[in-house]
């Protein structure tokens, strides 16, 4: 008995053709398993990043700042999605004198200027964060970057035109201790 019979088919029952459809088949689905069981996918862009941010917002008011120290921690959501991420602490300094700051505002792609008016804070807001994408280092909708404008936005509070002023970058598998 010959392996290939005269019309084409291994060993009288399969065609070659679809022995190579068949072989095609099953490696696309053990590669889908691979990446979906692996937990790890290669490449710069994926594997996870646990950082933890500083974000600096001017001329807050007294009322405000009160309020939101009742409420840390407090997640962060944007989109209407909770994020991994968390506000855990917040530190003011009051504003004696009114001043104005100008900021490069990447939103809109131009320096604006703000006044920050004496009797309010400036609040500087600690974040901790999970990110998945390293590559891009967005949270969200936004990417974060010393020196970006950021938008602290939780299930409780939100403030605008905030600065990134630092960022702690540590492996989650070195920060689990494995």
């Amino acid at each position: 008995m010959s392996i290939i019979d005269k019309k084409g088919k291994l060993f009288g029952k399969l065609n070659i053709i679809d022995l190579i459809a068949i072989v095609l088949i099953l490696a696309v689905l053990a590669l889908i398993a691979y990446k979906l069981l692996d937990g790890k996918s290669g490449g710069l862009s994926s594997g996870g990043q646990s950082i933890v941010y500083t974000v600096e917002v001017k001329g807050v008011e007294p009322e405000v700042y009160e309020n939101i120290k009742q409420e840390l921690p407090s997640q962060l959501m944007a989109a209407d999605k909770l994020l991994d991420a968390y506000v855990t602490d917040v530190q003011a300094t009051p504003v004696e004198n009114t001043t104005y700051t100008m900021a490069w505002d990447s939103n809109l792609s131009k320096e604006t200027m703000t006044w920050v008016e004496a009797g309010t804070y400036n609040l500087v807001f600690t974040i901790e964060a999970n990110i998945t994408n390293t590559l891009t280092s967005e949270l969200g909708t936004q990417e974060i970057r010393v020196g970006k404008t950021h938008i602290v936005k939780t299930t409780t509070f939100e403030l605008e035109g905030g600065v990134i002023t630092s960022c702690e970058r540590q492996d989650l598998e070195t920060a689990s201790g494995q």
